[in-house]
């Protein structure tokens, strides 16, 4: 069982700390991603994964085993860089072969080893071509196969796909996907891009400022976000976050009051005391539909017609911007005004710390 456990993984370089107190429970053969910004740690924390870092403090555990003092070739995991890092004077054939070569394996080995790899990622008819004759999407297959001949317990990518165009990209991540499926194998995954995120993993770990912000599955996250930085990341377009003032709370649901005056009954968990408070309310843009009558106005100002879809971006009253995504042949204009129906019932209230309160099943009104 290829599992892999982190506790309490923190790493400082000097007085700055750049990861806080991580632990998390990757289990067996599944694909986990770690997304954020830039700068949130989260390739420094695949980099300690790998053996090629040094945790401050923490302990990492791969398959039951402590590994955290051990060095990269120890280990038992493999990892593919942002770079394909190929030999430009090597043919395909033998840059996969080439850690098998520094084992030392025999020839009949090492053939039938690269062999499987090829086959796996469609290159058989390729390895006997040189890297500088290869698309860039082929020659990040090669660097994975080169990955696969070493039979790891883990896979580590670090944005692999990220010097891809974007076309080029969307393939490859089908083509992941489905290697995961026939290598059965535990894989962890470091991207900035929340669409890779969201379609290839089992589990995501958002990361932000070196600490864990959530980590579930990509419904999970989408649905029933955390905190205030987990719902805006996830999605797209992004949720909107409106200020609002709660009129009332209780523990059936929170009114509050938006800006421009709209006020909505939401089925979340409150108390008394935060009656006054200054909350945000999240409302995903697909979430919202033209309304028939009253409802949230929006004056629109860019609108994006995509053939099935119509991305409008505007302002309501206060200048807080807002974008709905609304059928493509949707009755909209730029320079109009247009209200919006908003059920409370997908809607999330963040207090001021930027935590979600929790949310009830129960029936919701609007006022």
């Amino acid at each position: 069982m290829a599992t892999l456990d982190l506790t309490s993984i923190s790493k400082s370089f000097g007085n700055a700390a750049v990861l806080h107190d991580i632990s998390l429970a990757i289990r067996d053969k599944e694909f986990v991603v770690f997304v954020g910004p830039s700068g949130c740690g989260k390739s420094t924390l695949l980099r300690i994964i790998a053996g090629l870092e040094a945790a401050t403090s923490g302990q990492i555990v791969i398959e039951g085993r402590d590994v955290s003092r051990e060095h990269p070739v120890e280990r038992g995991i493999a990892m593919v860089f942002q770079s394909y890092a190929l030999y430009p004077h090597l043919t395909v054939y033998e840059n996969i072969a080439f850690p098998l070569r520094v084992q030392k394996l025999a020839e009949a080995e090492v053939r039938q080893k690269v062999g499987r790899a090829a086959e796996i990622l469609q290159l058989t008819d390729k390895l006997q071509l040189k890297p500088g004759q290869l698309s860039g999407g082929q020659r990040q297959r090669v660097a994975i196969g080169r990955s696969i001949v070493r039979n790891p317990k883990v896979f580590l990518f670090d944005e692999p796909l990220s010097n891809l165009d974007a076309a080029l990209r969307g393939d490859m991540r089908v083509e992941l996907s489905q290697l995961h499926r026939s290598l059965n194998a535990t894989m962890v995954y470091v991207t900035h891009d929340q669409i890779e995120a969201m379609t290839m993993a089992d589990r995501i770990v958002v990361l932000n400022a070196g600490r864990v912000e959530q980590f579930g599955t990509p419904m999970e996250l989408y649905h029933h976000p955390a905190t205030k930085f987990v719902a805006s990341f996830i999605g797209q377009p992004n949720m909107n976050l409106v200020p609002a003032t709660v009129r009332e709370a209780t523990g059936e649901g929170v009114t509050v009051e938006l800006a421009g005056g709209h006020v909505m009954s939401v089925p979340v968990e409150g108390h008394a005391a935060m009656k006054g408070a200054k909350v945000e309310v999240g409302i995903r843009p697909e979430n919202v539909t033209l309304a028939e009558g009253a409802g949230l106005d929006i004056t629109v100002n860019v609108l994006e017609r995509l053939g099935g879809v119509s991305i409008t971006y505007g302002t309501i009253a206060g200048g807080t911007r807002f974008c709905a995504t609304l059928p493509g042949d949707a009755a909209v204009a730029e320079g109009r005004n247009i209200a919006l129906a908003v059920d409370p019932r997908d809607c999330h209230v963040f207090d001021a710390s930027g935590k979600v309160l929790r949310r009830r099943q129960a029936p919701a009104l609007v006022a």
